[in-house]
C-alpha cells in the first residue's frame, strides 16, 4: 500500500483550513451517533441498546484488562486511535504549528486553561449550594472541549468570522486536549500499582531517546501504544490515553532527528508522523468518534433522572458549567493575558468575537463522557443524567454562540457600509 504524503510547500493556514473541514465533517458524524443512539434507547427493539452494548463477549476476559463487552471495546480500545489522533495533533503543532512560539500560543492556552477552571469552579459551586456533596467528584466533566463540534460550529457560520479567529479555536482546542488527558489520567486512576506505572513511563522515555533512529518506521510507534496501553490498563490508568502519550513523540518533522542538516531535502513528508496522521486522523474523526457517541450516549429517558436528587444535581452542575463556565473561563483568562500585555488579540478579532468563540467551546461530549464514566463508574442513572447535560449544553451553546457571532457580523457589515 503506498504511504499517503504531506503535499509538499503546504503552508500553516492551509493545514488548519484542512483541519477545520475534517473537524466540521466529524462534528456531524458525532451528532448523527448521538441520535441514533437516543432513538434507539428510547425505542422498544428486539435488540435493546443496553443488553447490545453491554453483554458479555466471550473469549475476551484477559484478566484485568477492560475488554469485556462492545461498549468497553469502544471506549478502551477503540477510543486510543482517537487519542493518538490527539497526540499526533499536538506533535505536529508543537513542531510547526500554533504551538511552535510562546507569544503566539500563550493567549488560547491560557483561554483553554481558564475555561477547564471555570467550568470546574461553576460546577463545584452549584452542586456546593445544593448541598450535595456526594458528586462534587464530576468536576471534571464539563472542563474539556470538544474540539469536533466547536470548529464544525465555526464552518458552518463560514465567512461571518475571520479566518483568524479559526486558527485562536484551533490553538485553544489543541491546548485543552493535552491538559484534558492529563487530568482524565490523573481522575482515571483507581488502584494505581505505581511499579507498572513506572514501566509504562519507562517505555515512554525509550521511544523518545530512540526515535531519531526511527523516523520513518511508524510501525514501532503502534507497537509502542499497544504495549503502553497494557501497562496503562494493568496499572489502574485510563489505557486509551496511551494514545495521546506515544502521539506525542511521534516525528513530524526532520529535526526530530538531532541532525536537521544532515537529512536530505523533503524528509519531512516521509517521517512517521505525517504518515500516522493522514491514517489515523479520517479514521478517528468519520469512524472512532461516531461509533463512541452510539455506544455512549443512548439514555433512556425516564422520571428517575429528575426525581433523583444525585442525577438531578448533577445534571444542573454540568449545564451550567458547559454554558457559563467555559465562556466566563475563556473570556476572563484572555482578558487577564491582554491587561497583563503577556499576549494581544490576533488581527481581525475582536472582544465580541472572543466571547462569542468561548460560548461555543461549551460545545461536545467525547472527552467529558469518558470523565464521567470516571467519575461515577457504578451510577449509570448519574452517568445518563450528565450525558443528558452535555447534550443540552451542546445544543444551548451552539445556539447563544451562533447567535453572537452573526449579529457581530451583521453590526460589522452595517458599520462598513455607513462608513
Amino acid at each position: 500500500m503506498n504511504k499517503p504524503e504531506i503535499a509538499p510547500g503546504r503552508s500553516n493556514s492551509q493545514a488548519i483550513l484542512e483541519f477545520v473541514r475534517t473537524e466540521a465533517a466529524g462534528g456531524i458524524g458525532l451528532a448523527a451517533g448521538a441520535l441514533i443512539a437516543l432513538i434507539w434507547a428510547n425505542t422498544t427493539t428486539r435488540f435493546s441498546y443496553q443488553a447490545f452494548w453491554h453483554r458479555s463477549l466471550p473469549g475476551l476476559r484477559f484478566g484485568s484488562l477492560p475488554v469485556s463487552t462492545p461498549q468497553e471495546l469502544v471506549d478502551n480500545v477503540a477510543m486510543t486511535v482517537f487519542f493518538l489522533a490527539i497526540g499526533l495533533e499536538v506533535a505536529r503543532e508543537r513542531a510547526e504549528g500554533s504551538l511552535r512560539d510562546l507569544r503566539d500560543a500563550i493567549l488560547p492556552v491560557a483561554g483553554a486553561l481558564g475555561g477547564m477552571a471555570g467550568a470546574a469552579v461553576v460546577y463545584l459551586s452549584v452542586i456546593t449550594f445544593a448541598g450535595n456533596r456526594s458528586v462534587l467528584n464530576g468536576w471534571g466533566v464539563p472542563m474539556a472541549t470538544d474540539v469536533a463540534f466547536t470548529l464544525g460550529a465555526l464552518a458552518l457560520l463560514g465567512t461571518r468570522i475571520p479566518s483568524e479567529l479559526r486558527a485562536f479555536v484551533l490553538t485553544l482546542a489543541v491546548a485543552d486536549d493535552i491538559a484534558s488527558v492529563v487530568v482524565l489520567s490523573i481522575v482515571s486512576a483507581s488502584k494505581v500499582n505505581a511499579f507498572i506505572i513506572l514501566l509504562a513511563g519507562a517505555v515512554l522515555v525509550v521511544v523518545f531517546k530512540v526515535r531519531r533512529y526511527f523516523l520513518r518506521a511508524w510501525w514501532v510507534y503502534v507497537v509502542a501504544s499497544i504495549l503502553e496501553w497494557v501497562l496503562l490498563a494493568l496499572g489502574g490508568v485510563e489505557p486509551s490515553l496511551a494514545g495521546a502519550l506515544v502521539g506525542m513523540l511521534v516525528p513530524v518533522i526532520a529535526a526530530d532527528s538531532g541532525d536537521r542538516e544532515l537529512m536530505p531535502e523533503g524528509t519531512d513528508k516521509n517521517l512517521a508522523g505525517p504518515f500516522l496522521e493522514a491514517v489515523v486522523h479520517p479514521v478517528s474523526t468519520y469512524l472512532i468518534l461516531p461509533i463512541f457517541a452510539l455506544a455512549n450516549t443512548g439514555v433512556t429517558l425516564s422520571s428517575a433522572l429528575w426525581t433523583d436528587p444525585r442525577a438531578r444535581d448533577v445534571a444542573v452542575g454540568v449545564l451550567s458549567a458547559r454554558v457559563l463556565g467555559k465562556a466566563t473561563g475563556i473570556t476572563f483568562a484572555v482578558a487577564l493575558m491582554v491587561k497583563l500585555r503577556t499576549g494581544r488579540l490576533p488581527e481581525n478579532v475582536r472582544w465580541s468575537h472572543i466571547l462569542g468563540a468561548a460560548v461555543l467551546c461549551g460545545m461536545g461530549f467525547t472527552v467529558p463522557l469518558l470523565f464521567a464514566i470516571a467519575s461515577f463508574p457504578h451510577e449509570p442513572l448519574v452517568v445518563n443524567s450528565a450525558k443528558i447535560a452535555l447534550i443540552a449544553g451542546t445544543l444551548v451553546t451552539f445556539t447563544l454562540g451562533a447567535c453572537v457571532l452573526i449579529v457581530i457580523h451583521a453590526a460589522h457589515r452595517r458599520h462598513d457600509r455607513v462608513g
